[in-house]
C-alpha cells in the first residue's frame, strides 16, 4: 500500500472514530484534554506504523487499544511519582520532634500586629503590597520595590510608600 492511500485511509478512520476514540478516553482518564492527547498519539503511532504493516483489520479498536495502553501507562507513571513524592516527603521530616515541642500552635500577637499593619486599609494598595511581601514573605532583595513601582509625574519611580503614607497621613507602626 502507497504512503498516499494509507494516509487517505487513516484520514477516513480517524473522521469516523475519533469522537467515539476521545469519549471512551475521557472516561477511562477523566479529563477531556488529556483524552484528545493519548487520541492524538494514537493516531501518530497509526501514521508511522499503518504505511509499512498495512491497514489493520479493525481500524477503530487498533486505535483504542493503542490509546488505551498509552493512557494506562501514564496513570501508572502518575501513581509511580505521586508514591516517590510521598516516600520523599516521609523520609524528610520538615521539622524536627525540638521543633514541634516548641510550637504551641497559636499566632503570638507581635506576627498578629504586623499582619495588621502590613493590610490596614489606610495604606495604598501598593504599600500594602510591598509590605507584605517584605515583612511577611521576607522579599529583601527590591521584588517587593519590583511588583509595585510605578512612574510618577516627575518622572521618578513612586517606590516609596513611605513617603506616599505620610502624605496621606498613615502613621508608622
Amino acid at each position: 500500500m502507497s504512503d498516499r492511500a494509507a494516509h487517505r485511509a487513516i484520514d477516513a478512520v480517524w473522521r469516523i472514530e475519533s469522537a467515539k476514540l476521545i469519549a471512551r478516553l475521557a472516561t477511562m482518564v477523566r479529563d477531556v484534554g488529556l483524552a484528545e492527547d493519548l487520541a492524538q498519539d494514537a493516531l501518530l503511532i497509526a501514521l508511522e506504523r499503518w504505511p509499512e504493516t498495512g491497514i489493520p483489520d479493525n481500524p477503530g479498536a487498533w486505535l483504542m487499544t493503542t490509546a488505551k495502553r498509552r493512557a494506562i501507562d501514564l496513570l501508572r507513571r502518575n501513581k509511580l511519582r505521586e508514591r516517590k513524592y510521598e516516600e520523599y516527603g516521609r523520609a524528610s521530616p520538615l521539622y524536627t520532634e525540638d521543633d514541634v515541642e516548641k510550637e504551641s500552635g497559636e499566632i503570638g500577637d507581635e506576627l498578629l500586629r504586623l499582619i495588621f499593619a502590613a493590610c490596614h486599609p489606610s495604606l495604598s494598595r501598593e504599600s500594602r503590597v510591598a509590605l507584605t511581601l517584605r515583612l511577611l514573605g521576607g522579599a529583601y532583595d527590591g521584588r517587593d520595590r519590583a511588583c509595585v513601582s510605578r512612574p510618577r509625574a516627575d518622572g521618578r519611580a513612586a517606590d516609596r510608600p513611605r513617603e506616599e503614607d505620610a502624605r496621606r497621613g498613615a502613621r508608622d507602626v
